[in-house]
């Protein structure tokens, strides 16, 4: 009975900790998807083919288990806040402020996630839990930090837009924390990802009329795909699995490793830069979880 317990949590962490390295490892991917493909036509795809993939999987019955209407609704709230909304302030913010100053502010997103969690769902935040989310924030801002180069004044709107984005992830992962305790992994990614298709489609519509569709190879095609199984699927899938057995403000820990991962992918993949700071930062984030993963455990 007690390895069963010990087991359970293990396997929460590492679907948590995949979920995070997949969607942090894909930022390159995109940036490489963005520049020969509209934005809200990029976004609408990925849902799609997402939706389509997981489609065959919702005529089991033991998938559709609790899918009623509040639970769409809580369905609705996650894209609309998570997918929607944060891509939109996202997108936007980036353009009125500098990069640096985003990534700052992501920093706050462990710390947020666990605010949220502990006002709305009353979970307990012990003195290693606000020790790990403090590791966290920290450890995310130094890995950003070092990716400062020489840039203007920020703009305060940008970086209100910046935080609106990271307030709407925090509540992404907090409306997934009550949701998966009722309704199936597979039918949440589902749900998600069909609201996500419907609320870019419009957008999507009006770059789709004026987008040159015989200009991109079948390369960019490929790497669309791979970017909605592993983004839109795969993440989903693993989030919504490991949330349902770990309290939120565990799981938000875990958002740390989307920078981490990334710089890997950049100094593995695209050969760019990894200083001291760098391992610094991936060293706080790493501390940060094992100490919320030694409390919970």
């Amino acid at each position: 009975m007690d390895n069963d317990s010990s087991r359970v949590p293990l396997f929460a962490y590492l679907c948590l900790g995949l979920s995070m390295c997949m969607v942090g490892s894909n930022i390159g991917i995109g940036k490489l998807i963005v520049t020969e493909l509209p934005v809200f036509l990029f976004a609408a795809m990925r849902f799609l083919i997402a939706s389509i993939v997981l489609l065959p999987g919702m005529f089991r019955p033991s998938f559709r288990q609790g899918l009623d209407r509040p639970a769409w609704r809580g369905l609705f709230l996650q894209s609309f806040f998570g997918c929607f909304l944060f891509s939109l302030l996202m997108l936007y913010g980036v353009i009125y402020t500098t990069a640096t100053s985003a990534g700052i502010i992501t920093s706050a997103l462990p710390s947020l996630i666990a605010l949220l969690a502990w006002l709305w769902l009353r979970e307990r935040l012990s003195r290693r839990a606000i020790v790990a989310v403090v590791f966290a924030a920290v450890g995310i801002a130094v890995l950003n930090l070092q990716d400062a180069g020489i840039s203007g004044k920020s703009n305060v709107l940008g970086n209100l837009l910046v935080l609106g984005a990271v307030l709407a992830e925090a509540l992404f992962a907090v409306f997934s924390r009550r949701l998966s305790l009722t309704v199936h992994p597979w039918s949440m990614a589902f749900g998600v990802n069909i609201v996500g298709f419907l609320l870019f489609a419009p957008l999507a519509v009006v770059q789709a009329m004026n987008f040159a569709w015989a200009g991109p190879g079948w390369e960019l095609w490929g790497w669309v795909v791979f970017y909605s199984l592993t983004a839109s699927v795969l993440s989903f899938l693993l989030w919504y699995r490991g949330v349902s057995q770990v309290p939120a403000n565990i799981a938000g820990l875990f958002t740390g490793l989307m920078p981490l991962s990334a710089a890997l992918v950049g100094f593995l993949v695209l050969g760019e830069l990894l200083s001291f700071g760098h391992l610094v930062g991936m060293g706080m984030v790493i501390m940060a979880i094992l100490l919320g993963a030694k409390r919970h455990g």
